[in-house]
């Protein structure tokens, strides 16, 4: 069991990328993860997310002011080098808590500025998702129609080993957990097949089995539904009194919003359905990866088939896109549950297209509460198996 105030391994994780897996100590930026030689699925690491206010009484800048829940938290996290962990340790009054905050966000600084220009091997690599767990960089080294091979560089969410639990329990996992993401090419694809890890002098290589396009609609054939006002989220009338309805093009704009507003974990009817805009949040608010993440899960929505078991049907959540360009984020935190944001796609049927809006996203109590209502749902919302 892990003691109050340790890190947990999703925070270790977050803080690692944040840093770009390298050291943050000043004037040392020593690449702290790779391969390693002793099996195909082992890696080498020399880092380690080292505590700016220690977890315990005793140790280096111990804050008792602190909650356990601040201790653990990533705004108490750096990640250092195992020789730099060590020495901020030994001197208290030359290593302060201020002087550790600087050096952090300096650094974490100078990482969102190489992957804004994509500058450096770790970030001008892509980002994949592999299956809903395993999120990593890496590079295309080939891509065929039925086949996506990638070599593998740091991992996000996840490791090697659930890479190799993924393949082993592939066959075991629900349809739409069987797929492979790329933000460099905006799209994503159905493995068809356990992928296959292949381990040579160059580093770690993914050989992913894929299926064909999953097909689009196009935009003017995604159907109608019930207007639903941009400024007030609520139903309104028409001209002729009646509750307003849109389609096609008009129907749009308003069939991504929502979708991108649904949080895994939200929806009584199907808890694996929405997106993660709200985990992303919360581990990498600030960070330069907080975007790139955003656009990943829209790819997931826009390529990955997501089976309703109660119209008995297959289709992607926002149906005619076929490619994601961009995501932007347009402001640091949500105000009143709304996040403003820019989509760049491409959409069957019309080309590109781009539009600012707010998507939903609520907060940690909420989320809680969420949790509490989905533990006591009725059984016949639980998911089908397809």
């Amino acid at each position: 069991m892990d003691r109050p105030g340790n890190f947990s391994e999703k925070t270790k994780r977050a803080v690692a990328a944040r840093s770009g897996w390298h050291c943050s100590f000043a004037e040392c930026g020593r690449l702290t993860v790779g391969p390693s030689e002793e099996a195909p699925d082992a890696s080498a690491n020399i880092g380690e997310a080292a505590h700016i206010c220690a977890a315990s009484p005793g140790g280096r800048r111990y804050d008792p002011k602190m909650t356990h829940e601040q201790r653990s938290d990533i705004n108490n996290a750096m990640w250092l080098c195992v020789l730099h962990a060590r020495l901020i340790d030994r001197d208290e009054a030359t290593f302060s808590v201020e002087n550790l905050h600087t050096m952090k966000e300096a650094h974490e600084a100078s990482c969102a500025r190489a992957i804004s220009s994509g500058s450096g091997v770790a970030f001008g690599s892509g980002l994949f998702a592999i299956g809903p767990n395993i999120v990593c960089t890496g590079v295309f080294t080939r891509i065929e129609a039925t086949q996506w091979t990638l070599q593998l560089t740091h991992f996000l969410s996840g490791d090697i080993h659930q890479v190799a639990s993924y393949i082993s329990e592939f066959g075991d996992a629900s349809a739409d957990h069987k797929y492979i993401l790329s933000n460099e090419l905006g799209d994503g694809r159905i493995l068809s097949a356990p992928p296959s890890l292949i381990k040579d002098a160059t580093g770690i290589s993914l050989l992913c089995p894929v299926e064909s396009n999953f097909p689009r609609s196009d935009v003017q054939k995604i159907g109608s539904s019930l207007a639903i006002s941009a400024e007030t989220n609520d139903l309104y009338l028409d001209e002729r009194g009646s509750i307003a309805r849109v389609s096609g093009l008009d129907y749009l704009p308003q069939l991504i919003r929502q979708n991108l507003s649904i949080q895994v974990g939200e929806s009584v009817f199907d808890p694996s359905f929405g997106m993660r805009i709200f985990e992303y949040f919360s581990e990498y608010s600030g960070s330069p990866w907080l975007a790139l993440l955003f656009k990943l899960d829209m790819v997931r929505q826009a390529s990955i088939p997501f089976f309703n078991t109660y119209q008995e049907q297959r289709n992607t959540p926002l149906r005619c896109v076929t490619r994601v360009h961009s995501f932007e984020i347009l402001a640091s935190a949500p105000t009143d549950n709304r996040l403003p944001i820019h989509v760049d796609c491409e959409i069957k049927g019309l080309g590109r297209w781009k539009k600012e809006m707010s998507i939903y996203m609520p907060t940690a109590e909420q989320m809680e509460e969420r949790k509490k209502i989905l533990a006591v749902r009725p059984p016949s919302f639980a998911r089908k198996k397809t």
